[in-house]
């Protein structure tokens, strides 16, 4: 029996297991990996059951022993599917007629992301990054596929106060084209991770050997982006779901942008209300009149 076999066999015992089951159940499905590393009293310890509760369960699932429960999701550790079709099968079989527990582990994963992915970088490793971005004669902001939305938020948002951003969006297949003037002095922002687009480490690659400097965004300190950055961000972003999640990486660029207007002070101010003036005369929002409206309304 494969975990996915053995994960969706448990979805259907849950309903007949007793209280103290169902607990532990819900943990060991909603936390595999910590099966495989935690002792039997941190899982334990962590579901809010007493230890011998998961013997029990094992038990009850037809394992002999908890040792050999416990070989199931260290089985499943090692051959944990790392293409998107067996994630999504996985799910299917974890989570078949949960939906409501799909919606909280989304929520519970995101918020332990976020509060990983801050403590770890820490508010030096944020400051560092956005100074270099700061400094940068320009900023050349490169991410592919799922990571293109949070490149083109950065640049959007970076734009509002500032005008030497290139978004490398590679329309017509000219990723690549947006860097030939890259130089000296110049930064990339590069945002990739696992599977990472080979395009954007590429990218990092031209842009280090024709003299600029990179800031990256990425998942892991073995991520190849890392070696190559001259500052970097680590950002969980694991997810209960097939597809990794975006909105560790979204908190990032949102803590880069405030502190860069933070650190660029009456200047962004000024930037930020011409921004505001320009949009206000193409009517850019609903309900908002254009600048000279307004002038002949009063």
């Amino acid at each position: 029996m494969d975990y996915a076999e053995f994960a969706q066999n448990l979805a259907e015992r849950y309903p007949s297991l007793s209280p103290q089951l169902r607990l532990a159940a819900r943990h060991v499905l909603d936390r595999p990996d910590d099966v495989a590393l935690m002792s039997m009293r941190g899982i334990a310890a962590d579901a809010g059951v007493h230890p011998t509760t998961l013997t029990r369960l094992a038990r009850a699932l037809d394992f002999g022993t908890y040792e050999a429960f416990r070989a199931m999701f260290q089985k499943r550790l090692r051959s944990q599917p790392a293409d998107f079709l067996g994630r999504a099968q996985e799910l299917q079989a974890r989570a078949s007629g949960k939906e409501g527990g799909v919606v909280g582990d989304v929520l519970e994963a995101t918020i332990g992301n976020l509060e990983e992915s801050f403590t770890a970088n820490g508010v030096e490793r944020f400051v560092a990054c956005a100074e270099a971005l700061r400094g940068g004669n320009r900023i050349f902001v490169a991410g592919q596929r799922s990571c293109f939305p949070i490149a083109f938020y950065f640049n959007y948002v970076y734009s509002v106060f500032r005008n030497n951003a290139v978004l490398m969006d590679g329309v017509g297949g000219t990723f690549s084209d947006g860097l030939r003037s890259m130089g000296e002095g110049d930064v990339i922002f590069a945002i990739s991770f696992d599977p990472y687009a080979l395009a954007t480490v590429q990218a990092v690659d031209f842009a280090l050997e024709n003299g600029g400097s990179a800031v990256v965004l990425t998942d892991s300190m073995v991520s190849p982006l890392v070696d190559r950055a001259d500052h970097a961000l680590i950002i969980k972003n694991e997810s209960p779901s097939f597809f990794q999640s975006a909105a560790p990486a979204m908190a990032a660029v949102e803590v880069l942008i405030a502190l860069m207007v933070l650190g660029d002070g009456p200047q962004a101010l000024g930037a930020i209300e011409e921004s505001e003036k320009q949009l206000r005369r193409f009517e850019a929002y609903w309900g908002q009149p254009a600048q000279g409206e307004a002038r002949r309304k009063k």
